[in-house]
């Protein structure tokens, strides 16, 4: 096995914990209801932190990453996220919380970035490709961290001990991050802060972000509204519609599979061109759907359609800045999170006022917009 090919399952490995640090609030809450008797508001307030943790480390990694290398920012970010399950597990105090979960998101926020700016500097001439593939193990933690907690509860086993076993789990990719070697640090010198806010006026780089500022939006945005969707329009019952955020991220990440390959073979702008018309073709799906299963495989469609625009996009930055990789990809990656966040509240305040029926008409709004940038990227590349 070459050094690339390690390198890259390492990568692997800590990006599956940024899979676990986007559905942790989700997956423990019954946990901290439990254990500490709280209320949804503070649950919410959890994932409000967590969400600005994640956003702080998406801006951070990078000008860290590019002066002192990829080793010490992922080790840090593993550490942040093991000690914030950890602190979850056996704080007695509830005021402590709030603080794990912020430990959780810096980690994982860090994560993300550095792995994906990792993958795209070790495969330079298919990067789009092996982002793809890198997205798998994303996909993998979001989808496991949540099943093997169900199944060792469908054990007796306690929550206190769950948590245990994932944290020791985590430190697998920790230990293989410390005795592998990595590509060295690509400045000798920390980004001044003149030069960081200079990238800001980089037009490719603003329309990458503002593409992702849509894409990471709608990414949350349907696992979040789609099974109220299919309960109130559908008219299927809700447990039942709980299985389109499942059935979302198997489209997005069977799809990143399959994408590995593909984008090898295919320019990769044509991928997203197409991947945002089965976007369109996935809310037209949904808003002619009048049964559970036409709905599931309504949001499969727009799961599919949403899975290549991140590891293409990311792509692209790196290509365009080769040197400040890890600077570029903080960037984008946290225009990107305010995107998810403002969206979100919007399309939220939104369906308050006139109704979760405008939930398809809002994405194919959304798309149209992208699809616009898309000609304008494609253009100044």
């Amino acid at each position: 096995m070459n050094k690339k090919t390690v390198r890259f399952i390492a990568a692997g490995l800590v990006m599956m914990l940024f899979g676990i640090t986007m559905v942790v609030v989700g997956t423990i809450n019954n946990y901290l209801t439990v254990r500490f008797g709280v209320d949804k508001l503070f649950i919410g307030f959890c994932a409000s932190v967590l969400a600005a943790g994640i956003l702080t480390g998406s801006f951070a990694f990078g000008p860290v990453a590019d002066r002192f290398g990829y080793k010490p920012v992922m080790l840090a970010g593993v550490l942040l996220v093991i000690l914030g399950i950890l602190g979850i597990t056996f704080s007695g105090y509830v005021f402590i919380v709030p603080y794990m979960f912020l430990l959780i998101g810096l980690g994982g926020g860090s994560i993300n970035g550095v792995t994906n700016m990792l993958v795209a500097d070790i495969y330079p001439e298919n990067n789009s490709a092996y982002l793809s593939l890198l997205g798998v193990f994303y996909g993998i933690g979001a989808l496991g961290f949540p099943l093997l907690t169900s199944l060792l509860l469908d054990r007796a086993m306690s929550y206190q001990a769950i948590l245990s076993v994932v944290a020791l789990i985590l430190l697998i990719p920790f230990v293989l991050v410390l005795f592998l070697k990595f590509p060295g640090a690509k400045r000798t010198e920390a980004v001044p802060f003149k030069e960081y806010f200079r990238f800001f006026t980089k037009p490719i780089l603003l329309l990458i972000g503002m593409f992702l500022f849509f894409q990471s939006a709608i990414e949350a945005i349907i696992p979040v509204w789609t099974p109220t969707y299919l309960m109130e329009v559908v008219d299927v019952p809700y447990d039942k519609g709980l299985y389109a955020i499942t059935v979302s991220a198997i489209g997005i990440t069977v799809t990143r599979l399959l994408l590995s390959q593909l984008l090898k073979r295919i320019p990769a702008i044509y991928v997203v061109f197409f991947s945002m018309v089965i976007v369109i073709f996935g809310a037209l799906l949904l808003q002619y759907s009048n049964s559970l299963f036409a709905g599931l495989a309504a949001t499969a469609v727009m799961g599919v359609g949403i899975a290549s625009s991140f590891p293409v996009m990311l792509g692209y930055t790196a290509s365009a800045f080769p040197e400040n990789s890890g600077t570029a990809f903080s960037i984008v990656m946290g225009i990107a999170l305010i995107g998810n966040m403002i969206l979100s509240s919007f399309v939220g305040f939104m369906l308050d006022m006139f109704g979760i029926g405008q939930l398809n008409l809002l994405l194919i709004s959304f798309v149209i917009i992208m699809i616009g940038i898309l000609s304008t990227v494609k253009y100044k590349l």
